[in-house]
């Protein structure tokens, strides 16, 4: 069949900041390493502290602070909604298989939760990034922006693969959009997460989770993604060839988003040392990968922190070290009905 894919891509012309990063330090120190590579977050404001720089340290706070809501019967009855943020670029092919193979234990182990506490049929969402993002509109409801079975997150899991990571093309591009069309490493993480928050059809009592996936941190408006050089122009053809990706959001715009409608966003992520890196230049030093997510991103906590959530490593995935569906049943059985404090 022809699957649907929704363009959500800002087009607005925005300027180019060159940002100097000639002492800047990433990759965080003094976090709080839980079992399985996780990095824990949460408390009222955020616990990361304010850094110096791009992945300066920050401290921590236990992980759930926040009650059960429950009825007047004294069971919760919220439904659970999660949403799947995942980095499609060339380099992240192992975290879609793994996320594939154990999908059907994630969707089953929430849909008996659910079923034992009363609530709704769980709805989950996809939006695959690089450059930009699109939300996925294979699923079955809400004009096909909520799936709600394993069998459709799977088919919609091959489609983005084969159709964008594969030929190096960005989902906001379309199905027919140029291929290797990914100048730099940095990933458009920050729009697609502020898109979950605006634009998923999240409900109304619900337990609402963003997981996200990625190997690297992201850049902030006026940046642009398409801009290998930092020259300010996008027309470069020679690879790896430019194109015009302005990012749309900062991160105090994108975790505002978040917070208002009460979302705990979970990552997997690159630490600063990781010796997995990506093929071509970069605008952040490589121990910035880490910023933003278990590390600081210049003043800002990392948004784990900022919306009582956590991140996970990434490579404990790769090396199998950790079970996403374990992981996964973990966070959404301690989410549900424990409403985040900010």
């Amino acid at each position: 069949m022809v699957y649907g894919v929704a363009m959500r891509i800002r087009s607005t012309a925005m300027g180019f900041l060159a940002i100097g990063l000639l002492a800047c330090s990433a990759g965080g120190s003094g976090s709080d390493v839980g079992s399985g590579g996780s990095v824990h977050a949460g408390g009222s404001g955020g616990a990361g502290g304010s850094g110096a720089g791009l992945g300066g340290s920050g401290g921590t706070t236990p992980l759930f602070d926040g009650g059960p809501v429950q009825n007047d019967s004294g069971t919760c009855t919220d439904s659970i909604d999660v949403v799947f943020v995942l980095d499609m670029s060339s380099s992240m092919g192992f975290m879609v298989d793994a996320l594939s193979a154990d999908i059907q234990n994630v969707i089953a182990a929430t849909s008996q939760l659910a079923q034992q506490s009363g609530a709704q049929q769980p709805h989950f969402g996809l939006i695959p990034f690089v450059d930009n993002h699109v939300i996925d509109l294979g699923g079955a409801a809400e004009g096909g922006m909520v799936h709600l079975d394993a069998t459709s997150l799977k088919n919609a899991f091959t489609f983005h693969v084969s159709t964008f990571m594969n030929p190096n093309r960005n989902p906001g591009d379309g199905p027919n959009g140029p291929t290797m069309q990914n100048p730099i490493c940095e990933e458009n993480a920050l729009d697609a997460l502020h898109a979950a928050a605006a634009d998923f059809p999240w409900r109304a009592q619900a337990t609402r989770i963003v997981i996200l996936a990625t190997d690297d941190t992201f850049l902030e408006r006026p940046d642009n993604y398409g801009d290998r050089d930092g020259d300010g122009l996008t027309d470069k053809t020679d690879f790896p060839r430019e194109g015009n990706y302005p990012a749309a959001w900062t991160v105090p715009e994108t975790v505002e988003a978040l917070r208002a409608a009460q979302i705990r966003v979970f990552t997997f992520t690159a630490r600063s040392n990781s010796a997995h890196h990506c093929g071509t230049g970069r605008r952040l030093p490589w121990e910035a990968r880490a910023a933003g997510w278990s590390a600081p991103y210049w003043s800002n906590d990392p948004i784990p922190v900022a919306t009582d959530g956590a991140d996970y490593d990434l490579d404990a995935v790769r090396n199998k070290q950790i079970s996403l569906a374990d992981t996964i049943n973990g966070i959404v059985l301690a989410s549900h009905c424990n409403p985040p404090v900010y």
